[in-house]
């Protein structure tokens, strides 16, 4: 049986949405009276196999770890890739869980971020080489510059045309400050640009929000007395609802905060605005939306003698949180780490590390 949970704020939770709140209601095959079957799939194909050309030939390009993916916003065709190439994360790469040991490894000499064409699974661009030392989180905004964050470098930065024009946070000195991170996961920025979320992270139970120049504004976190966020692993922005969603990987919820209010003396309980969870969720490693079809994607990991899946929520203000589908790959998933959605809402990918690879799927409807 489909199970969710919503905290009680959620109930007085009122959006401008044909004036109405909120409220947990089941998605049935009909909409208002007319009973049309709303066929939705979402089906697997093969990994993305992905091509890189020589100057006399093409190869097939070998992955790292996937620890990010973007989607273009431009071209439905076109996918961002930040991965670990040579780097692996084991149990030597943070000696004492914080800190990485930068001198025993160093920084990663290959390429680590890559742009593809979906289609075809040729690498139009590659670079990121003698950059980083423990990639992590990927996004793109509406300029299509690239957001990254690296847990060993406690870091996150903003890239236009392959060059570096901000960064946030401090080279390898952890905290959980205004101006330091731990571990930062993930990064998202609003459609103007001027408001910039960081999920942090591996430490830090917390979100971070700055203005587009990097001036702290707020953080974000549980009310005192609840489950505190463990691993917030994943972030979103539902600019229509005003929402900043997590995943709160170690918990297996989706947890959503109010974004309108900047206010430091606002009640935490006046931040969180809704909890998705499900039975089946036990982790929840990356979420991604689809704002024409209001559509929240999820991927859990796997836990115990439960294999990672994927999942499709509702997000529509008449059944928001309600599960749609579960998905996954033909041979199951291995370890997935994130996941994207192309511009069009036809493709997803989901990045895995173990084994390196993406998988893809088409969305039906």
């Amino acid at each position: 049986m489909e199970y969710l949970t919503l905290l009680l704020v959620f109930i007085a939770f009122v959006l401008n949405v044909n004036g109405r709140a909120f409220h947990e209601r089941f998605i049935s095959s009909s909409s208002g009276s007319d009973e049309r079957t709303i066929t939705y799939k979402v089906i697997g194909n093969q990994p993305l196999k992905m091509v890189s050309s020589d100057q006399d030939s093409q190869h097939e390009y070998k992955l790292g770890q996937v620890s990010g993916l973007a989607a273009s916003v431009k071209n439905p065709n076109r996918l961002f890739i930040f991965h670990r190439a040579s780097r692996e994360w084991n149990q030597e790469s943070f000696p004492d869980g914080v800190n990485f040991d930068k001198n025993k490894f160093g920084v990663i000499p290959e390429n680590t971020i890559l742009t593809v064409n979906t289609r075809t699974g040729q690498i139009i661009d590659q670079w990121g080489n003698n950059t980083f030392y423990m990639p992590h989180g990927l996004s793109v905004d509406i300029e299509e510059n690239l957001w990254l964050t690296d847990v060993g470098m406690h870091q996150v930065f903003k890239y236009s045309k392959g060059e570096r024009v901000l960064t946030l946070g401090e080279s390898f000195v952890a905290g959980s400050d205004s101006s330091h991170f731990c571990k930062p996961t993930d990064v998202v920025t609003s459609n103007d640009g001027s408001n910039i979320y960081v999920a942090d992270g591996y430490c830090n139970a917390r979100i971070v929000k700055f203005d587009s120049k990097g001036n702290f504004i707020k953080e974000y976190s549980m009310p005192q007395g609840e489950q505190p966020l463990i691993i917030p692993h994943s972030i979103i922005i539902m600019e229509t609802f005003h929402l900043v969603c997590v995943a709160d990987r170690e918990n297996g919820r989706i947890v959503c905060f109010n974004e309108e209010n900047d206010d430091d003396q606002t009640n935490d309980y006046d931040q969180v605005k809704a909890i998705i969870d499900h039975p089946l969720m036990k982790t929840v490693y990356a979420i991604d939306y689809d704002p024409n079809k209001h559509r929240l994607y999820a991927v859990s990991g796997r836990n115990g003698k439960n294999r990672a899946l994927g999942f499709t929520f509702s997000v529509h203000p008449e059944s928001f949180g309600q599960l749609i589908a579960t998905w996954e790959p033909h041979d199951k998933f291995g370890e997935p780490h994130d996941l994207t959605l192309s511009v069009n809402g036809r493709s997803l990918f989901v990045g895995e590390i173990r084994p390196n690879r993406i998988d893809s799927f088409d969305v039906l409807n």
